[in-house]
């Protein structure tokens, strides 16, 4: 449509001041209007649009941050590749000495793997470029096992899985919630990594109590069995409580420490029940005008623990209630 030239005019004057919403409503309903319908009037408005300073700086500051990140990344590939030459020095020397003296390659094989430990706390991060954390991690605990592996082939074998396994599981408890939080996983998994987590780590906790069990027969393995059952499902009640129960916090608090205090007082009943077929309830001994002997102290521990659990729960689920209902 071909529009009157003094009115593109008035409306391309006005359009710095449209853009700003900086105009007289009169202006920019007459501008809004212009636009509908000129074309060329569009064509200039959407080029101010992509050309105001503030997108000129917001670009060209991205630009300069990203050449300087780009210009980090480089120098800290560099200095990685460097460090993994230093680090094969050692290697090279051991390799020479091993194939001079004619010891074999067993010290050769354990300076190897721990030049790869180190590789993997200081090379690894420099050359990552994403998820360097988990890399780090992952490479960390394989050049270790590597280690493990290789002194006990040098000591005659027949140890690793004694010493890997417990390895692994103490490493899993520190470290795989920091690995899988950096994992991308299926959609059906993405918000299920604290379960994950906790299965990964009660299956490691049963491994380990196996592997130092082996060596001692089936009896140290029931013992071990029964004690960490009993450990691990006031932990999986604290979990499930925590992550999973639709109530407020001071709900899932008041639970968790009557969940805590039943347990502290309880568990070791239970244990002698399973363990040894003792039937006893330990707070039947408590007596507070004496404390002499083990069992009346722990009875009355237990009573002072259970009592003020049940306070304390009681007093923060009643807060819990009563700001659910507000």
């Amino acid at each position: 449509m071909n529009h009157n030239p003094n009115e593109c005019d008035i409306v391309q004057d006005l359009l710095p001041l449209y853009y700003d919403h900086a105009c007289s409503p009169a202006s920019c309903e007459l501008v809004r209007q212009h636009l509908a319908d000129c074309a060329d009037c569009e064509k200039i408005y959407e080029d101010l649009a992509n050309h105001t300073i503030d997108n000129v700086i917001e670009t060209e500051s991205r630009e300069i941050l990203e050449r300087h990140a780009k210009k980090e990344r480089n120098l800290a590939y560099k200095a990685g590749i460097v460090i993994a030459a230093l680090l094969l020095v050692p290697i090279l020397i051991t390799f020479i000495v091993s194939m001079a003296d004619g010891s074999g390659l067993g010290v050769f094989s354990v300076v190897t793997a721990s030049m790869m430990l180190v590789a993997a706390l200081t090379v690894v991060p420099l050359i990552s470029s994403q998820k360097r954390l988990m890399k780090c991690i992952l490479c960390g605990v394989g050049a270790l096992l590597l280690i493990l592996f290789f002194v006990n082939a040098m000591n005659g074998g027949g140890e690793f899985f004694f010493w890997s396994v417990p390895t692994v599981f103490g490493l899993s408890v520190v470290f795989f919630p920091l690995v899988i939080r950096e994992m991308t996983l299926p959609p059906v998994l993405s918000d299920k990594k604290a379960l994950i987590i906790m299965i990964w780590d009660t299956l490691w906790l049963y491994l380990t109590i196996f592997t130092i069990s082996y060596r001692s027969g089936l009896g140290s393995l029931k013992t071990g069995c029964i004690v960490a059952t009993v450990l691990m499902i006031g932990v999986w009640l604290f979990f499930l409580i925590i992550r999973y129960l639709p109530v407020n916090g001071f709900i899932k608090g008041g639970l968790c420490t009557l969940l805590y205090s039943i347990w502290i007082t309880f568990s070791n009943d239970v244990c002698s029940y399973l363990l040894y077929d003792t039937r006893q309830l330990t707070i039947r001994h408590a007596n507070f005008s004496t404390w002499t002997t083990d069992l009346n102290v722990n009875a009355n521990v237990y009573v002072i623990l259970l009592v003020a659990g049940i306070l304390i729960s009681a007093l923060l689920i009643g807060i819990g209630i009563v700001k659910k209902k507000k």
